[in-house]
């Protein structure tokens, strides 16, 4: 696959499966990667967290269980993962005869504590553990998930020998000091669910030894409300070393709002993402235009081909096996949503019918069953006067 290939396979749509993604990232990462491998250390809690050492198919995992609490407030990279306060620079790609390449643009907009708080503040968590390993000291920060997986964790890193990344482009970071894996169930990549996280640095607070990170994070086709998750890492960084991990019992969710399009497929939207839900899951969606359509008649395009936008800052398809590979789309978004103001939904793509081999032409447009409650009655009133009428 040439690097236009699979620049286009990851971001102009949501063709992105985990395996492509994985396939840009080791080819970024093979290319310029410039992480230093950390020493061997011990792990340590911070403030009330419990310390256990467990088996798993990897080997000894040294375990650590975070206190979760309401969060005390909206810290700044909080705010800032939902602002302009973090990066949205376009990559720079060059195609394989040094030519470059037309990519989406990113736009993120201002915000401020009042309207996170408002939205969310209900549902955030303060995560008290941390992990060091050598001379680098990861701190966790605030949680937060939704009822479908979505969501984001703030963690800090700390390492008086410095810190180091590299940049992938719209804010997006690797090769972090012990950068992080998340899975569901078990802190065992080959035991639990992997899920899918992309890593921001929040460069208005983040210094030559202090990083601020964002993990933006979506569960997958595994997750099941009450899930526990993992943050884990790996002495050395990579996986198949000797694992080291919190885990975080979610302690309340923010919710998700369902609309519904004519065809029966639903969109689930909380204020960080949107999960669809696709009614033929063994044909490929392919998302051209994504809107949100709001009350006082904005909108925000998620996703649009035709303006060169790309507001999302993960993105991927999910399904169950052969038989529905394509049952489910997600996009975290890059800006805090306020559900309770959305009108509708528009989406406009294509799917792939893989049997005869060709793009079949869709446009939806998902509202909310909000019928106010006297009419809801009605026809149950209507249908009562009936009966009478017959006895």
């Amino acid at each position: 696959m040439t690097e236009h290939e699979l620049f286009q396979k990851t971001f102009s749509t949501l063709h992105a499966s985990p395996d492509t993604l994985m396939e840009v990232q080791e080819t970024m990462e093979n290319s310029k990667k410039t992480h230093r491998t950390l020493r061997k250390g011990v792990v340590i809690a911070i403030a009330a967290a419990l310390m256990l050492t467990v088996a798993a198919a990897a080997g000894v995992v040294h375990l650590i269980k975070a206190d979760v609490t309401p969060a005390d407030g909206v810290s700044d990279t909080t705010l800032h993962a939902f602002t302009d306060d973090m990066d949205a620079s376009a990559p720079t790609v060059e195609g394989n005869s040094g030519e470059l390449i037309t990519v989406p643009d990113m736009e993120r907009i201002p915000g401020d504590v009042e309207t996170v708080q408002r939205l969310v503040g209900d549902y955030l968590s303060k995560l008290d553990a941390g992990l060091t390993v050598g001379s680098t000291t990861i701190t966790l920060g605030t949680f937060l998930i939704d009822e479908s997986g979505c969501g984001i964790l703030t963690y800090a890193v700390d390492d008086p020998e410095g810190v180091s990344y590299e940049e992938a482009g719209y804010g997006e970071v690797y090769g972090l000091p012990l950068e992080p894996r998340m899975y569901l169930r078990s802190p065992d990549y080959q035991q639990g669910g992997s899920i899918n996280v992309k890593l921001h640095v929040d460069k208005t607070t983040s210094t030559a030894t202090h990083l601020d990170v964002v993990a933006y994070f979506a569960a997958g086709e595994t997750y099941q409300k009450g899930d526990n998750l993992y943050f884990t890492v790996y002495d050395g960084g990579a996986e198949g070393k000797e694992p080291y991990a919190v885990a975080i019992q979610p302690r309340t969710y923010a919710p998700v709002r369902t609309f519904t399009a004519a065809n029966g497929e639903t969109a689930r939207i909380s204020a960080v993402g949107i999960t669809m839900d696709n009614a033929s899951p063994a044909q490929e969606l392919t998302v051209q235009e994504l809107t949100l359509h709001y009350a006082d008649g904005s909108s925000y395009a998620v996703s649009s081909d035709s303006q060169n936008l790309m507001n999302w800052v993960l993105g991927y398809i999910y399904g169950d096996g052969e038989t529905a590979p394509f049952a489910h789309a997600v996009y975290i978004f890059n800006r805090m949503v306020d559900v309770d103001t959305i009108t509708s939904v528009s989406l406009d793509g294509r799917w792939f019918d893989f049997t005869a081999e060709q793009h079949i032409p869709v446009q939806l447009t998902y509202l909310t069953p909000c019928v106010p409650p006297a009419e809801r009655l009605l026809p149950l009133r209507f249908s009562f006067s009936i009966s009478l009428l017959t006895r």
